[in-house]
């Protein structure tokens, strides 16, 4: 499965598809991060089904237009056993796009999800770094997919997004991002 995190360096054999330098290189940190500290912490983390693809292009509201309501979601062809702090994290990837704050509105997320289901301390030890690989997932899949399919514009349409939101993630220090997540969490 592609989307599932706990397998995301699938991607490294895509590398190539995209275009050498900063980019690839941010990519291949993350994926180094992931290698060397994140995979062998989620063999020790609460796994659970997950939905596995919360993002606006899933979710189903209703309500009045000025109090809307999340009535449903839709697409479980992704759901799948796995971390539970995947969950939040790729709800993550998808909420802080264009943010002017993302640190802030990825808190604003994570406090909800704890509110419902807490997070465990070392859950958020990997959030930050389970965000950023779901990003590098999205952008790598799209450069891949654009060969595949170069007339489909849907396949990259978040791909521009989403390298923003990665670059401005990977410039806050992974502490920062920690604490942010503790405080919202209220540890």
């Amino acid at each position: 499965r592609k989307w599932e995190l706990r397998r995301a360096v699938w991607i490294r054999d895509y590398l190539h598809h995209l275009e050498a330098g900063g980019r690839r290189e941010l990519v291949e940190r993350w994926l180094a991060d992931f290698d060397q500290r994140v995979r062998p912490a989620l063999d020790r983390l609460r796994q659970s089904v997950i939905f596995n693809d919360a993002n606006d292009n899933n979710i189903v509201v209703g309500g009045e237009r000025f109090a809307p309501l999340v009535a449903g979601v839709i697409d479980f062809g992704d759901l799948c056993r796995t971390n539970v702090v995947c969950e939040p994290a790729i709800a993550a990837a998808y909420a802080a796009m264009g943010l002017a704050d993302p640190v802030a509105g990825i808190g604003r997320l994570v406090a909800g999800y704890h509110a419902a289901w807490p997070l465990e301390e070392a859950e958020l030890e990997v959030l930050h770094a389970l965000v950023c690989m779901r990003l590098c997932v999205s952008v790598t899949n799209s450069a891949f997919q654009k060969t595949v399919e170069p007339g489909n514009s849907y396949l990259a349409i978040s791909e521009q997004r989403a390298w923003d939101l990665l670059e401005e993630l990977s410039a806050v220090h992974p502490r920062r991002a920690l604490y942010a997540w503790r405080a919202a969490c209220g540890l």
